[in-house]
């Protein structure tokens, strides 16, 4: 189970894909019903939706809607698993804090009686992805709360390399809400469309100058401009871009709400490599590889800067790629750079298919995933910080 802090990817081992279950719960404008998890999926009133995360900043922190959102994901109507009888893999932040995986674990054993755990760093997953194993990696994890850069040789971590840059998939949904509310609607309480329409929408300009530029003389004729038409919470929950879904359109008819966009759409995830532009007094992106790539030893850095993958729900944003091997070409030593993103699985599922793969592809003789796991008998005999310790030896 990928517990990320936007959605959780839960799965058995024979699962081709995960399920992919919103990790909030969410109240209603309108009703002031509440909805945990997935049950959003089933009400048409998603205007003004108010989120009740279990994350701040990216860390676990309020377990009483965490509790409530596994008790939907382990229910019969989902995956209607029986902890007793079940393994659970389970993912957790870089650099989480002790006081946190404690709680992690003693919930896993005490309040859901699950025979056994594994638990590490979702990069650390990624890492020992079968796809993506090499000697010397650079995880970029570009997520919901932060996006972090995590180096790794021989499938571990290099903990004094890790870098972390406090942009990624929130922070770019609140700077377009706060764009387009400045300009054209009010969208300030539609964190739910306005992250629909940056999926839809958004793009990583290769050349931002040019592309600002050509946006500012023409419009129309750049080929930038689109009009994002606004849900009508009956034929569309999340809305589209005209001409994207003619049948939509037609049965909407002519009384439809349009969100014109041009520069936001690659103006906002520029952030990813200019902070600065959402008052944020960092690095961006490009730069934080190049830091954490540095920050190994001499010996390993041609082999890190020619192995980094981009992972993370936001490493869809088109365009991504491209311009974060550019941007690390130009600061890097003369070599060879390589960016990747996964080719055999979404980059947001990475770290549940590396967790698969792991447990799949082991070989007999190292018995990692039998290392690594906690039975419940041995979390009552050796208590909980022992626990804590005998996890982060596998980080």
């Amino acid at each position: 189970m990928h517990n990320g802090s936007y959605s959780i990817k839960a799965g058995y081992i024979d699962a081709q894909h995960p399920l992919v279950i919103p990790n909030t719960v969410t109240r209603t404008k309108g009703s002031k019903r509440v909805y945990v998890g997935d049950l959003i999926d089933k009400s048409n009133d998603l205007s003004g939706l108010y989120y009740r995360s279990p994350f701040e900043r990216g860390y676990l922190v309020h377990w009483d809607a965490e509790l409530a959102i596994w008790d939907r994901v382990l229910s019969d109507d989902v995956m209607g698993c029986r902890p007793s009888e079940t393994r659970l893999v389970l993912t957790e932040p870089v650099f989480n804090f002790r006081r946190i995986q404690r709680a992690m674990d003693e919930i896993t054993f005490e309040e859901y009686g699950f025979g056994a755990l594994v638990r590490g760093p979702a990069t650390k997953f990624i890492a020992m992805n079968s796809a993506s194993r090499a000697e010397c990696l650079v995880v970029v994890d570009v997520g919901h709360a932060g996006t972090y850069v995590v180096p790794y040789c021989d499938g571990q971590m290099i903990a004094e390399a890790v870098r972390r840059v406090d942009v990624a998939g929130r922070m770019l949904t609140s700077y377009l809400k706060e764009t387009v509310s400045f300009r054209y609607w009010d969208m300030m309480e539609e964190t739910f469309i306005m992250n629909a329409a940056k999926e839809q929408c958004c793009f990583v300009s290769q050349d931002f100058s040019r592309d600002l530029d050509a946006a500012h003389k023409n419009r129309v004729g750049s080929g930038l401009a689109v009009d994002y038409v606004l849900p009508d919470f009956v034929h569309s929950k999340t809305g589209f871009v005209r001409g994207r879904d003619l049948e939509t359109e037609q049965q909407m008819g002519d009384v439809v709400q349009v969100l014109p966009l041009c520069n936001e759409r690659f103006a906002v995830p520029e952030a990813l490599f200019h902070p600065t532009d959402v008052g944020m007094d960092q690095g961006g992106v490009h730069q934080a590889v190049v830091q954490a790539v540095m920050a190994c030893d001499t010996r390993l850095r041609p082999a890190m800067f020619a192995n980094i993958v981009v992972v993370g729900g936001s490493a869809n944003l088109p365009g991504l790629r491209e311009r974060l091997q550019a941007e690390v070409q130009a600061m890097a030593p003369p070599g060879c750079v390589r960016v990747t993103t996964p080719m055999d699985v979404a980059p947001e599922h990475s770290a549940w298919a590396g967790a698969k793969s792991l447990l799949h592809t082991e070989s007999p003789a190292s018995n990692l995933s039998d290392r690594w796991t906690v039975s419940r008998d041995m979390f009552h005999e050796l208590g909980p910080d022992r626990i804590v310790a005998h996890f982060d030896q596998f980080r």
